[in-house]
């Protein structure tokens, strides 16, 4: 008789209780991951803006090697993106996206750098618009400055805490 009786239990399947505990550690490592997820999705857009930032830096090193050691201003830079001519006043290249908002103008906007040092060791302040954009600033007619905007639209905090992060020529 008690053979019977475990044949019939172990036929069964599973309890409501033993259901319900395994729905509940399902949850709780749910919340635990995904926070983490989220902020791996953002430190992934930030990288994305910094490779936007350098490829902003490598076209204006690339007009100033076709114009004689001198920076372009922003529409200067838009031939020596990938994709465009590679020459001064040539047909554009193509802009790169913008991670945080892919509807949002991809080119770099103007910025208003004139001192790079102070500007790296300043903490991040101010906004660039709109979140994710590259601001490009032509200082005279030999230097510019990079910087890219976070989720938030303050610029990229640079490797030291209180930094920001500027991409230039000095």
């Amino acid at each position: 008789m008690a053979r019977r009786k475990k044949q019939i239990r172990g036929q069964g399947g599973f309890t409501l209780i033993e259901l319900l505990v395994v729905v509940i550690i399902i949850g709780i490592l749910a919340a635990i991951a995904l926070p983490n997820f989220i902020g791996a999705q953002d430190k992934a857009r930030e990288a994305s803006v910094k490779g936007n930032m350098r490829t902003a830096q490598i076209a204006a090193e690339m007009y100033a090697t076709d114009a004689a050691g001198s920076y372009p201003d922003i529409d200067g830079l838009k031939p020596y993106y990938p994709g465009g001519s590679s020459s001064i006043g040539g047909t554009l290249g193509q802009a790169p996206r913008n991670p945080f908002n892919v509807a949002a103008d991809p080119w770099p906007v103007t910025g208003g750098i004139t001192d790079v040092q102070a500007a790296r060791i300043a903490a991040p302040s101010g906004t660039i618009s709109p979140p994710g954009a590259v601001e490009y600033s032509k200082i005279g007619t030999t230097a510019y400055a990079v910087r890219g905007a976070s989720k938030s639209g303050l610029p990229l905090g640079g490797q030291s805490a209180g930094s920001t992060l500027v991409l230039s020529n000095q």
